[in-house]
């Protein structure tokens, strides 16, 4: 074949080629799930995944989309202290509200406006959406110089692109930590915090109210203690427990946990939005390299029965 009948047939198979791929649909996004979560989008060009948040960013755009998971029973509830009358006593001015239908068929509302913020105003979006099952409210913020990089069209067509997935199973959660539970005692897997914590509940975990029923909470921390420092790291940790106050200790002492050195700590506390009476028991499990911190929180009442299970928790914990 000569030089010009190979040039003739390139150029054929070139217009061959451009003629195919104008008629193929175009290649559809996934959605992106930041920090795992069971929300997700297809973020704005320009916006990646900010690192242990359930959200995007463009920091040089000062631009971000923040996204909270909320339960689908509980999103009405929610709706209610998100109208255009409250977020204004925030500093929000709701210019646009309307009602929206996702491609999955969950269904919300969506507001736009702006927040001043002292001289500086934002443009914002904010969206309650879900399906009956799953929820969330997902916001959408940058400074109006921004918005030529990110137009009205771009960030709703963000917005509708949001989608849900199954909330992963205990298994899952558990999967993802460097630690393995032997005996879950009757807990549930509630949350996995990053790649070294969860949060355990024996009821219903769904419900929220742990004032009425135990939780756990276990993580790792690296760096060696000496010690003659790990009293001291233990009494600072258990007072930082969350969701207590009133903490007093009641006992403590030195332990042997899993064949590594530990240390006990038991105290009394109230639960800070019932002011329902709790115990605390706090473990921390020393290692060359790092500790493993276990607490749990329990209503006072009872706790005998919950110190029993938690113990077993404790006991049941390995480094993978």
């Amino acid at each position: 074949m000569s030089r010009l009948a190979r040039a003739r047939l390139c150029h054929v198979l070139a217009a061959w080629f451009l003629l195919v791929a104008a008629a193929l649909p175009a290649a559809a996004q996934e959605a992106v799930f930041p920090n795992d979560g069971t929300v997700g989008l297809v973020p704005p060009s320009g916006m990646s995944e900010i690192p242990g948040v359930p959200g995007f960013e463009d920091r040089v755009a000062h631009a971000a989309i923040l996204i909270m998971e909320v339960p689908g029973t509980a999103l009405e509830d929610v709706s209610k202290s998100f109208t255009p009358e409250a977020l204004e006593t925030k500093g929000v001015t709701v210019e646009n509200k309307r009602d929206v239908t996702l491609k999955s068929g969950a269904k919300g509302v969506l507001m736009s406006g702006y927040q001043t913020m002292g001289a500086a105003a934002l443009k914002k979006w904010i969206m309650l959406v879900g399906d009956g099952k799953q929820g969330a409210m997902v916001t959408v913020q940058f400074p109006e110089d921004s918005a030529a990089r990110y137009s009205d069209d771009a960030v709703e067509a963000a917005l509708m692109s949001v989608t849900f997935r199954p909330p992963p199973t205990q298994e899952e959660l558990l999967s993802r930590l460097p630690f393995t539970i032997k005996d879950m005692e009757g807990y549930r897997v509630v949350r996995v915090f990053g790649t070294n914590a969860a949060l355990l509940t024996k009821g219903d975990a769904a419900s929220g109210d742990l004032s009425r029923q135990p939780f756990f909470i276990v993580s790792i921390a690296p760096g060696e203690v000496r010690e003659d420092d790990r009293e001291s790291l233990a009494k600072r940790a258990i007072s930082s427990v969350p969701g207590v106050k009133e903490l007093k200790i009641e006992r403590g002492g030195t332990l042997r946990i899993g064949g590594q050195p530990g240390y006990e700590l038991i105290a009394n506390a109230v639960e800070m939005r019932t002011g329902t009476p709790v115990k605390v028991a706090q473990w921390v499990r020393f290692g060359r390299s790092g500790y493993v911190r276990m607490v749990g929180v329990a209503p006072a009442e009872g706790f005998d029965t919950s110190f029993n299970e938690m113990r077993g928790l404790r006991d049941g914990i390995e480094l993978r």
